[in-house]
């Protein structure tokens, strides 16, 4: 699921985190890949941080970071850490996301340690909870055999999380001056979400999934669901007009491929209209 050169160094990442290690899930398009092997390739690793068990242990992730010659992207505030990859023209980019519960009140991140913070994430304590363990192996940079533990957020918290940020992105909280970039990165979160449904053909069991997740946040629960009914309800809402807009940005327009797209996007419109139909959210609970 994770391809060289990368694999190499997030063994080297897993490997120095030694016990810590158990504390950091894997979010984002990585761990849609363990999902279905098929959904789009990406060079960066978002982890949801396990804040209060991080804190307790006598542990530096800075130092941690710094030995492995992380450095931090000076374009955010030290929740985002990257290096290059020797010998390549790529590098190893990882960003580090909490629980919102923990956010300081000042701004939107969650201090982790010294010199470590971590971008709030709405669901995050979710997150934590529905993980599977999946083991990887490969050789570390040094070549040495490598075997570790990694934790991996489940479909259904993928789907939240990202309805979730396409939600954000689409209405354009950020302003005017963010909408080219915005609306790109909806679109991405748009074929995300069927990158995970995709993998989950039977609906009901999907739905199971996501219903059983949110008994603790019946709130957020209606929040993610409304969010699907607004943006998949539908041919002609914008979760679906994101998703054509991406797979005609990324295939080729030569004959046949319109047939293809037009076919997707059938089958996918078929597939959320069917989930949304045994959604039975739509009164107060979940």
């Amino acid at each position: 699921m994770i391809p060289e050169p990368q694999l190499a160094y997030v063994l080297e990442l897993l490997t120095a985190l030694g016990p810590a290690a158990e504390h950091f899930v894997l979010a984002g398009a990585r761990a849609i890949k363990f999902a279905n092997p098929t959904a789009r390739r990406t060079n960066d690793f978002d982890f949801v941080l396990d804040v209060i068990s991080l804190r307790q242990l006598d542990y530096s992730l800075a130092k941690v970071l710094q030995s492995l010659d992380y450095a931090p992207d000076p374009k955010a505030r030290n929740f985002q850490f990257e290096k290059p990859i020797p010998n390549s023209a790529e590098k190893m980019r990882i960003e580090f996301m909490a629980p919102d519960e923990y956010q300081r009140k000042s701004d939107f991140r969650v201090d982790i340690a010294d010199g470590i913070h971590a971008r709030a994430c709405v669901g995050g304590s979710i997150v934590l909870i529905e993980t599977d363990f999946h083991e990887i192996q490969g050789t570390l940079p040094n070549g040495e055999a490598a075997q570790v533990r990694l934790r991996v957020t489940r479909p259904a918290a993928l789907v939240m999380m990202k309805c979730l940020a396409l939600d954000d992105r689409y209405r354009g909280l950020r302003g005017p001056e963010h909408y080219e970039y915005d609306r790109e990165m909806a679109k991405i979160h748009a074929a995300d979400v069927f990158a995970v449904v995709r993998a989950r053909p039977d609906a009901q069991q999907l739905l199971t999934g996501l219903r059983k997740q949110f008994k603790a946040e019946p709130a957020l629960g209606r929040r993610v669901f409304q969010i699907i009914r607004d943006y998949f309800g539908g041919e002609s809402k914008p979760g679906l007009l994101l998703y054509e807009e991406y797979l005609n940005d990324r295939v080729d327009p030569g004959e046949g491929h319109q047939e293809d797209i037009r076919a997707e996007l059938l089958s996918a419109t078929r597939f959320m209209a069917q989930l949304i139909s045994s959604d039975r959210s739509k009164t107060p609970g979940v």
